[in-house]
């Protein structure tokens, strides 16, 4: 009886936000924040799922879900089937717009494709558990799906030993930017992209997302301002900034590009002692959120992170839209323990939720167990049993 366990890490902005949308470079990496999902077969011909972070526990048998017969281009992604989609909608029956349903249709458009007759002959349970929080901008619905379709694409025997690496890589990549656009609609391709991949990457609209060459994995204390972030609202407000001064607002957006650019050239060169770098990339951190202010995206409690964070000597900058939500405050290799504890102490004593955690890690992985394990053991484990000592395979 096939099991396995998949990873999947989310994905933070370091660079770029909002100036991307005006064609410049932005730059973002894998969060330390992880989804893990537990696949295995049945012999019910059930597919039993089980979803506790967005409420969702549902059964259907195989036959209640149509299946695709093979297409041009198999196993890589057809185009988006439309009406399939009215038809899972149909199926799954828990509205169109909340996260419960997105999720399930998500799984079960791939589940359409992917499914072999003998995984059709058998069913499957199919579990996930997230450390990311949901609508926080950190790639969480991304990461859901980079871990369905590592599970899928596995337990269907579509990763098989004989493709390499890379190949693998970019089957997971590609199934599960259908599954995003299933949740989304238009997405970038960039949350799945960083979530396969890991690492940092740099994107500019329109063009190939490429890896950040020569990154190293960072510390940083992530804080969520528990305010709601409005991302279109942000958005909308740079554009009426821009078009009332363009001859202001587009050196910034140039200034905020050449951020990108900086960080790519900090970590290409050779021989900079890590501690130089990291001082250096807490200036760009600095410098960008700055700029991002002055862009007005930021907000009351984002600069209250950076008024208590600098005090101790860090630098902290908002991360995705702004106008609340999350802020990332870098932790220098020279900083202590203490230190930290203090800031975060502080921070909680503002109502923020704080994680330490890091960026630039790998990205989708499996674990192949050793036998069958119960949904009820799965997640009742905690982060730490799924991160020491386990022989997590990645697409590298």
């Amino acid at each position: 009886m096939p099991s396995y366990f998949t990873s999947s890490p989310g994905k933070v902005i370091l660079f770029g936000e909002h100036a991307v949308v005006y064609g410049k470079v932005a730059t973002a990496g894998s969060l330390g924040l992880r989804s893990y999902s537990l696949v295995q077969t049945r012999a019910d011909k059930a597919i039993e799922v089980s979803l506790p972070d967005v409420q969702l526990t549902r059964a259907w048998t195989m036959d209640d879900i149509p299946r695709q017969p093979k297409w041009e281009g198999y196993p890589y992604p057809p185009p988006m089937n439309a009406a399939l989609l009215e038809q899972l909608a149909k199926i799954v029956n828990l509205g169109t717009q909340t996260n419960r349903s997105q999720a399930a249709i998500a799984l079960l458009y791939l589940h359409s494709y992917l499914t072999t007759d003998e995984i059709a002959d058998q069913g499957y349970d199919f579990s996930v558990r997230s450390n990311l929080p949901v609508g926080a901008g950190l790639g969480s619905s991304a990461s859901y799906c980079v871990c369905v379709a590592t599970a899928l694409l596995k337990l269907n025997g579509h990763l098989a030993t004989g493709l390499d690496a890379i190949t693998q890589r970019d089957l997971v990549n590609q199934w599960s930017f259908q599954a995003e656009k299933v949740i989304h609609g238009n997405p970038s391709g960039i949350d799945n992209t960083v979530s396969t991949f890991g690492g940092a990457v740099m994107f500019k609209k329109g063009e190939k997302i490429e890896s950040l060459p020569g990154f190293q994995s960072l510390r940083f204390l992530l804080t969520n301002t528990r305010v709601p972030r409005e991302t279109l609202v942000q958005v909308a407000n740079v554009r009426k900034l821009w078009e009332k001064f363009p001859s202001v607002v587009n050196p910034m957006l140039d200034a905020i590009n050449e951020i990108s650019a900086s960080c790519k050239d900090l970590f290409s060169q050779q021989g900079l002692d890590r501690a130089h770098l990291l001082t250096q990339f807490g200036e760009l951190v600095d410098v960008n959120h700055g700029l991002l202010a002055a862009l007005g995206v930021s907000h009351p409690s984002l600069e209250k992170v950076r008024e208590i964070s600098s005090k101790l000597g860090l630098k902290s900058k908002l991360t995705g839209a702004g106008g609340g939500g999350c802020a990332l405050t870098l932790i220098r290799d020279d900083v202590s323990a203490e230190t930290v504890a203090v800031v975060k102490q502080l921070l909680e004593a503002e109502g923020f939720h704080c994680m330490e955690t890091s960026v630039g890690g790998p990205g989708a992985g499996f674990l192949t167990l050793a036998g069958p394990t119960s949904v009820k053991e799965f997640l009742s484990h905690e982060k730490a049993y799924f991160e020491q000592g386990l022989d997590w395979k990645y697409f590298v």
